[in-house]
């Protein structure tokens, strides 16, 4: 017996061992690095887990063999759980405030936060190896903190209304490429609404419609409804973003998918790249198909108006006309493309009809920000163009030396604003600058990153006004 227990002495010191490797970097990298209260919330949740498992550890015993066989398996379900968790928490803190734009993150969750279904909620995030923007669904960390609470007495709560999103390491300094987060932040509301049921239970009702026996079979039925019901999924979270961010969100997943390839030297499809590029995925629908929806649904909102003429009398970017041709591919060709998956295609349109009706009501009474963006648009780039950070913009109602009023700009104003300036105006910002050369990718990378400074800045200033706002409203309430 003595043998034993020190034998179960080592299992147990194995395990706090373990534990205290995951976690004990929390403390000392927070020492120095500064994150977001969301990001302070998963940590203090990490931490005071640990705290609950190291003491339940160091009071584990058992009273005789048999209880032991009983108990054992308590300590692989803790390392296994912990295991799950582990791939959480390193890549969060790793995303500290100088490694992720928590700026364009915190607008982003400002405008999140407007929807009412989404009121409260915060996300915290994370690094990914992956060239990949991912949604950690945190009901599916239920199962884990099950695994905890079925063992370890009171374990603390998983923070309600916070989700978690890992963005590519790469992109932790740039602005505009985060725009994408707005599909991930889709991906949190969806697993909250009744969408999933009703879209399965639609495609369900179009798949028992298809003249082929076999795909109504129900082993063949349930795959093909799981994969139409995941594509459904994405162009769901792509139209969210949409609706959410404005047309930046598009913007930066053409330039992240390079899908302006599709387009030849003069600036029309080229048939032989496009063709190459409409294959759909398991998981995914191709890239043109979800631009195009993207497209067709911006079509449909005030801002068609800005990208569609845009430049006063200028030619449009390359993004902007690329949208515009997606927007006539036919259903036909998308599904001659497809010869896997050419029938399944076909059922989206009436499943997206649904999606857009769920976003009509999700956005409801929610101010797609247009008009503010095109009475402060121009003001802003005059800003940019001057190397001024926009923060709140100074609007002139005469001509006297007081007649201005300040315009504070809103994260959508801001992101579309500086995308908008980003896609049209560069070369006018760099040749403005004396000695600057439009032709040297190093110095269009400076003022890039310059300009997404000044937004981010921009971004972080309004963050700020609107807390002392609220410190404000709460003494005058007291």
């Amino acid at each position: 017996m003595p043998a034993l227990r020190e034998d179960l002495r080592h299992d147990l010191a194995a395990l706090y061992a373990f534990i205290d490797s995951i976690t004990s970097e929390i403390g000392s990298k927070r020492s120095f690095a500064a994150y977001g209260p969301a990001a302070d919330s998963f940590f203090e949740f990490v931490s005071g887990l640990a705290d609950r498992c190291k003491d339940y550890i160091s009071g584990w015993s058992v009273a005789d063999p048999e209880e032991f066989e009983d108990r054992r398996g308590e300590l692989s379900t803790l390392r296994a759980a912990w295991q799950e968790l582990h791939v959480l928490v390193k890549p969060t803190l790793d995303a500290d405030t100088l490694q992720a734009p928590l700026a364009v993150v915190d607008g982003l969750v400002r405008r999140f936060q407007e929807v009412p279904a989404c009121a409260g909620t915060t996300f915290a995030i994370f690094h990914t190896s992956d060239f990949n923007y991912a949604e950690v669904r945190t009901t599916s960390l239920r199962p884990i903190i099950e695994k905890f609470a079925n063992i370890i007495p009171s374990p603390p709560s998983f923070p309600p209304n916070l989700g978690l999103i890992g963005m590519p390491y790469s992109q932790g300094r740039t602005a505009f490429a985060n725009c994408l987060v707005a599909h991930e932040m889709g991906h949190y509301l969806y697993t909250r609404l009744p969408l999933q049921k009703e879209l399965k239970s639609r495609i369900d009702s179009a798949v028992q419609a298809f003249p082929n026996s076999e795909e109504k079979k129900s082993e063949y039925r349930d795959v093909i409804v799981q994969k139409l019901t995941i594509w459904a999924e994405e162009l769901f979270c792509d139209l969210f973003a949409v609706r959410l961010a404005g047309p930046c969100y598009t913007y930066a997943y053409i330039e992240a998918f390079d899908l302006c390839v599709i387009l030849d030297w003069d600036g029309k499809l080229s048939d032989d790249r496009l063709l190459g590029r409409l294959e759909f995925y398991d998981k995914y629908p191709s890239h043109i198909y979800r631009l195009q929806q993207q497209a067709i649904f911006l079509r449909e909102s005030p801002w068609w108006d800005h990208i569609s003429n845009a430049r006063q009398g200028k030619s449009p970017s390359r993004s902007a006309s690329l949208l515009a041709q997606v927007i006539p591919i036919t259903p036909e060709l998308h599904v001659k493309s497809n010869p896997r998956h050419g029938r399944l295609i076909s059922v989206l349109d009436p499943v997206l009809s649904h999606v857009r009706e769920t976003l009509g009501k999700v956005f409801n009474g929610v101010d797609d920000e247009f008009a503010s963006f095109s009475q402060l648009n121009i003001h802003i780039h005059n800003y940019l163009a001057a190397g001024i950070v926009p923060s709140t913009i100074n609007m002139r109602l005469g001509v006297g030396k007081d007649d201005t009023y300040i315009a504070p700009a809103s994260p959508v104003v801001l992101l579309n604003s500086g995308m908008d300036f980003y896609l049209n105006h560069m070369p006018d910002l760099i040749t403005s600058i004396p000695g600057e050369d439009l032709s040297s990718f190093e110095r269009r990378l400076h003022w890039l990153r310059r300009l997404e400074e000044w937004i981010a800045k921009a971004l972080e200033d309004q963050s700020l006004e609107g807390e002392a706002g609220s410190v404000d409203s709460g003494a005058l309430g007291n």
